[in-house]
């Protein structure tokens, strides 16, 4: 009797060890390896499994010959279609996802395929506060606050900031603006997307009572991961203009950008974001505008931050000087 308890113990032992091995998603590499393990995600061309044995492992996808799953997983195509089930086999580069109520066996290319579960898509962005204070001969304080914020899921971008710069000496003001813009992507392809933006800028002492600039255009996505970024844009703006002393006026320009962003050591971030308007009524004429930053991470999402923000209106109002300079150094937090 004892011998047949042991027999059977080692029989459903062996039992249940054979399901769960038959229960593992499995991945087939060109040069005949097999893994197996749990798909968790895939997305810019990288699959990452889960094993018992490494931990996660990240797959370059142009390296595996044969894929399988046995639970469902959700499949997002580059048109932003989502297909929902287990992976059952590739065939020619093609993934085969098995049968739901909705539809039959579907195949899919890789190619198609912009991610694998992807996590859910949720606002990302920081805070900058900064502030002085000097008294003594001068009686000097400022304050600016920057906000940024962006929403990206497989097939759009919503993107949207503010920043509000005041100082005051003595006994006037003598720096008051402010900035916000509205942006929206939508992504053709995983790089090339379509764009509408707005900006809005308020300044007292450069006659700017309210700039408005709208307008479409597209946009080409370079680079995109944890340590480096780039994007370049071209489009059109229509662009609105009240002034308080000079008059009022509107004008058609090209709308020209660039966004990078670059992560030089473990502990400092360089960024940059420029944008140029040349005006269609008048070659030679052009507003920019560039914010330039260092960022220092200091952990727990915080960080300190220089931030060099020009603005320039190569034809600006009667006495208003063409260049417009700030310094911006303050704490950050990043959400």
């Amino acid at each position: 009797m004892i011998k047949k308890r042991y027999l059977l113990y080692v029989i459903c032992i062996f039992f249940f060890a054979c399901c769960r091995v038959a229960a593992a998603d499995q991945i087939t590499l060109e040069n005949g390896d097999v893994l197996t393990g749990t798909i968790e995600k895939a997305m810019s061309g990288k699959l990452t499994l889960k094993t018992e044995y490494a931990g996660s492992v990240e797959i370059d996808v142009t390296k595996i010959r044969k894929i399988s799953s046995t639970s469902p997983v959700e499949i997002h195509l580059q048109n932003g279609e989502i297909l929902k089930g287990q992976i059952r086999a590739m065939e020619d580069s093609k993934v085969l996802i098995e049968p739901s109520d909705q539809r039959e066996t579907t195949a899919v290319d890789w190619e198609k395929i912009a991610s694998i579960n992807p996590a859910p898509s949720k606002w990302t962005g920081s805070i900058t506060l900064a502030g002085n204070a000097q008294t003594g001969n001068v009686h000097r304080n400022g304050a600016s606050l920057i906000l940024d914020a962006s929403r990206k899921t497989q097939i759009d971008r919503f993107s949207l900031g503010y920043q509000f710069n005041y100082a005051h000496e003595d006994d006037g003001v003598t720096a008051r603006n402010h900035y916000g813009f509205l942006k929206y992507d939508y992504f053709f392809t995983q790089k090339f997307y379509g764009f509408l933006g707005m900006e809005l800028l308020s300044d007292t002492f450069r006659d700017l009572k309210l700039r408005v600039s709208v307008g479409p255009g597209a946009g080409y996505q370079i680079w995109d991961d944890a340590i480096k970024f780039l994007s370049v844009e071209a489009g059109l703006s229509y662009i609105n203009e009240t002034h308080e002393i000079g008059d009022d006026n509107d004008f058609l320009t090209l709308r020209l950008g660039g966004d990078f962003r670059y992560q030089l050591a473990s502990f400092i971030i360089f960024s940059d974001r420029l944008l140029i308007y040349p005006r269609l009524d008048h070659i030679g004429r052009y507003i920019l505008r560039n914010e330039a930053a260092l960022t220092a991470p200091v952990g727990s999402g915080w960080a300190l931050r220089l931030g060099n923000i020009l603005d320039r209106d190569s034809n600006p109002s009667s006495g208003i000087a063409k260049n417009d300079i700030q310094w911006v150094l303050g704490v950050q937090y990043s959400f």
